[in-house]
């Protein structure tokens, strides 16, 4: 369920103009973890302040990359036990994991939970399905119109993965941590919460090194806040990305002011192919199995990254009605906000103290 260069760009107006008396802006990026690119900005007292910070973060996205990546296996000098990539090739056997990855999981858990199983991190196989439908260098249909016959196909395929009940189990003993598929039908997908789940930590870190003015960019689906030092308000403002954009006046559909706040988007307009006039995504339905056709874009505001990131994904494959549902329940008990741009070109939104401006 991984969100592949996702999807809506918010563009952050993330330019620190002027360096403030006591303190400079530094930026630093990082370019191989979490499949994205990853800028950072914090303002500190001195080099040697910078460069801590930025061997801290990187350590952290580093740690979350390494364990959740399920494209390639660790290093034979790894400090880690397992990560994702190995255990997807182990089944029906007991495992030992970090406790980073387990508590990451154990997340997963959580957030499935709360969406009523609609954010399910075990569906990596029917994801695939799609990701090769639209981005096999070979095969793929990327932008293009996919073939009645591989269409169909394609359901045939998807008709033959099963959900299990239960996909794989955690289980800890002794201060060890442990985790066993149970189908063969399971293929664990961390991506539509690592990033995020890491970004939060990264935003943590900040805040109790005393940080106050700082700007996380995790690609342009996950990104996180502090304030801006340049503006009286503290606010970054934010433009977001138009998914049916024709030409270079239309680009964004809306600007948000913010702060202290976390912002991820889910959407469909980055990667995709095309089928009866209908964008085929690989944002997937757990129930379904199939990308829905409900909304262009979801952007989620809110205090947690990762819990973000999650919840954008679980919300894509929601109807309105379900998200309403949904939405009339939590909403106000999670503390976060909303905007849609739906597949009618219309936008909605749940929104308390962020200010948005229409376009």
């Amino acid at each position: 369920m991984k969100k592949i260069a996702i999807i809506t760009v918010l563009i952050l107006n993330i330019l620190f103009m002027t360096a403030c008396k006591k303190a400079d802006i530094f930026t630093f990026s990082f370019f191989d973890y979490m499949d994205t690119y990853i800028s950072v900005s914090v303002y500190a007292d001195s080099q040697r302040q910078a460069d801590q910070y930025m061997n801290d973060i990187s350590e952290i996205y580093y740690t979350y990359h390494e364990l959740s990546t399920g494209y390639e296996p660790l290093k034979e000098d790894s400090v880690f036990l397992e990560n994702i990539y190995s255990i997807n090739l182990t089944l029906n056997e007991v495992l030992e994991i970090d406790y980073e990855l387990y508590e990451l999981l154990k997340e997963a858990e959580r957030l499935k939970e709360l969406t009523d199983g609609y954010f399910d991190v075990s569906i990596g196989k029917m994801v695939d399905v799609w990701k090769n439908v639209i981005l096999d260098e070979a095969t793929g249909y990327l932008f293009e119109e996919i073939p009645e016959s591989v269409f169909e196909s394609i359901l045939d395929t998807l008709e033959a993965i099963e959900v299990p009940e239960t996909p794989y189990e955690l289980t800890e003993d002794d201060g060890k941590y442990y985790i066993e598929i149970k189908s063969s039908y399971v293929k664990i997908d961390l991506g539509a919460l690592s990033k995020g789940f890491a970004t939060q930590r990264v935003y943590d870190y900040l805040r109790d090194e005393g940080v106050e003015y700082f700007s996380i960019s995790a690609g342009s689906s996950s990104i996180s806040v502090g304030k801006n030092m340049n503006r009286e308000t503290g606010f970054f403002h934010t433009s977001l990305a138009n998914p049916l954009r024709t030409g270079l006046n239309d680009r964004t559909y809306g600007m948000i002011y913010v702060s202290d706040i976390s912002i991820t988007t889910s959407g469909n307009y980055e990667q995709y192919a095309l089928y009866e006039g209908h964008r085929y995504h690989h944002i997937v339905s757990p129930f379904t199995k199939m990308p829905e056709h409900y909304y262009h874009t979801i952007t989620v505001l809110g205090d947690d990254a990762g819990a973000l990131d999650a919840l954008s994904t679980a919300f894509f494959s929601m109807s309105p009605s379900v998200l309403e549902a949904w939405l009339d329940e939590h909403l106000d008990d999670l503390d976060i906000e909303l905007i849609i741009f739906n597949y009618d070109g219309t936008i909605d939104t749940y929104l308390k103290t962020t200010e948005f401006e229409e376009r």
